[in-house]
């Protein structure tokens, strides 16, 4: 911040230095046409001159050597130091007496001129570096961001910044229940940090011999922009824990409140088949026998899959969902999830338009045909009987899309960015009839794992909905190319 006044003590003293000879260079051809009382103007206009530009010391260091050059060079007898006439010695004391007065002035106006550019630039420093800190949203961007404004402020010549050892560190940090740490010193500062997880680290700030007690001010006031950027960062992050803990609680209750809804149904229809056959084996015929059963298996199917979406959501939600890629064909997962279908559908009927050229992908399988089945679920829950049920492939440059077109009374247009949420169902459309609410949302963690989404292409009531799976494959292109 300092480093550019290092250089205007020597340049102000060569400039008081010289001014002196330069004026006496311009009145040497005027000595035959003016008097030499004249000429000591002009050497006050030089001191003038020096003082608005340098500091009180150059302004006098330039006066006396103009009283000496112009008493060596234009009084008598000229080339000594020796006054002959009294007028003379009146002359030069006034030109001391006023190169002083006005030197001063003047030079005391520069300081302040001076004082003021430096503290307007401060503050816009200031400023960059409020808004440079308040743009950093984790402590290692804020130390990095920090210390690089720093070096840009201040040169080595003048402070210098290091890292603590990590020792040193720990020992400051030893006791202490505060995240930064503050110590000032005869040689400098001394900043030590701990984020949230615990990892700590250390800055030195040490100052040369010769650094100017601005210099010291400033550091000081950067660090207390540093600290208050440090505790937004801290109470951020801590805010960010809050919420997490928060979502967390109501994402439990939520998901033991779709447990105690969803669940119930099966269970309750497979215990009444079940105690129906236990009490009155004797007063059933056998296609009522065989009606309870097929209820009882339908539900522990239905119940099977809950848990089964329950199982896979708690996975993603924990980050254990692994991408095992492997080399198949979209015709091989949509059959699987096909088979997989076939108990589910009653009276529905559904088209498949594939090309047949398609190429082998690099895709998880297994969990691909998961999200293409709970799309498809869905689609038979809420098609009715006799209407059909199409799923078309096409590849759209470096995409591939699967798109799933039901004929169910179809979905409003302001739920189509919720409906792959977690337990979020609607009482009309395509989820009407119930259900966990997971299906969606497994569907959309699976693409997003894959590096694509899904999201609805096209819905109209009483028309049907159209769910577009997108999966980026320009990488798969580049290996099958290689």
């Amino acid at each position: 911040m300092l480093e550019h006044k290092a250089g205007r003590p020597q340049k102000y003293w060569l400039l008081a230095s010289a001014a002196p000879f330069l004026t006496t260079l311009l009145c040497w051809p005027l000595a035959g046409l003016l008097p030499s009382a004249s000429l000591s103007l002009l050497y006050l206009a030089s001191v003038l001159i020096v003082a608005i530009g340098t500091s009180t010391r150059p302004a006098l260091w330039s006066a006396l050597l103009s009283f000496l050059t112009y008493n060596f060079f234009f009084t008598e007898p000229r080339f000594t130091l020796f006054i002959l006439h009294r007028e003379d010695i009146i002359t030069a004391l006034v030109l001391v007496l006023v190169a002083l007065l006005t030197g001063q002035l003047a030079a005391r106006l520069r300081e302040k001129v001076d004082a003021l550019e430096t503290s307007i630039r401060w503050n816009r420093d200031q400023m960059v570096l409020a808004q440079a800190l308040s743009d950093c949203m984790d402590p290692s961007a804020l130390v990095s961001e920090f210390t690089k404004r720093l070096n840009g402020w201040f040169s080595s010549r003048t402070c210098h910044i290091k890292a603590l050892a990590e020792t040193e560190v720990r020992q400051a940090f030893d006791g202490q229940a505060e995240s930064l740490l503050l110590t000032e010193r005869e040689d400098g500062y001394r900043l030590y940090l701990r984020d949230q997880d615990t990892h700590m680290q250390g800055l030195v700030f040490l100052f040369d011999a010769v650094s100017a007690p601005e210099l010291q001010l400033q550091l000081n006031s950067a660090l207390e922009l540093f600290k208050l950027a440090w505790s937004r960062i801290h109470l951020a992050q801590r805010l960010q824990r809050e919420t997490l803990e928060k979502e967390r609680e109501q994402l439990r209750s939520a998901l033991l409140s779709s447990i105690s809804h969803d669940l119930r149904t099966p269970l309750a229809t497979m215990i009444g088949s079940v105690s129906t056959l236990i009490d009155l084996p004797g007063s059933l015929s056998r296609e009522q026998k065989e009606e309870l059963l097929s209820n009882t298996l339908t539900e522990a199917r239905r119940l099977d899959r809950y848990i089964q979406k329950l199982l896979d959501m708690t996975k993603i939600g924990q980050g254990e969902l692994k991408l095992e890629r492997d080399w198949v064909g979209v015709d091989e997962i949509l059959s699987v999830a096909l088979r997989r279908l076939q108990p589910l559908i009653s009276g529905q009927h559904v088209e498949i338009c594939c090309p047949p050229d398609l190429p082998l992908f690099n895709l998880h399988g297994a969990l691909i045909e998961q999200a293409i089945f709970n799309v498809l679920e869905n689609a038979v829950r809420f098609t009715p009987s006799g209407e059909p049920i199409r799923i078309e492939v096409s590849v759209d440059g470096d995409d591939l899309n699967i798109d799933i077109t039901d004929s169910g009374p179809g979905i409003p247009a302001e739920h189509w960015p919720r409906i792959f949420d977690m337990f979020f169902t609607l009482s009309r459309g395509d989820q009407q009839t119930g259900g966990t609410g997971l299906g969606l949302a497994i569907c959309q963690s699976v693409l997003g794992a894959h590096g694509g989404e899904a999201y609805v292409l096209s819905s109209a009531p009483d028309r049907g909905s159209c769910i577009r799976l997108r999966l980026p494959l320009e990488l798969t292109h580049k290996e099958l190319s290689a």
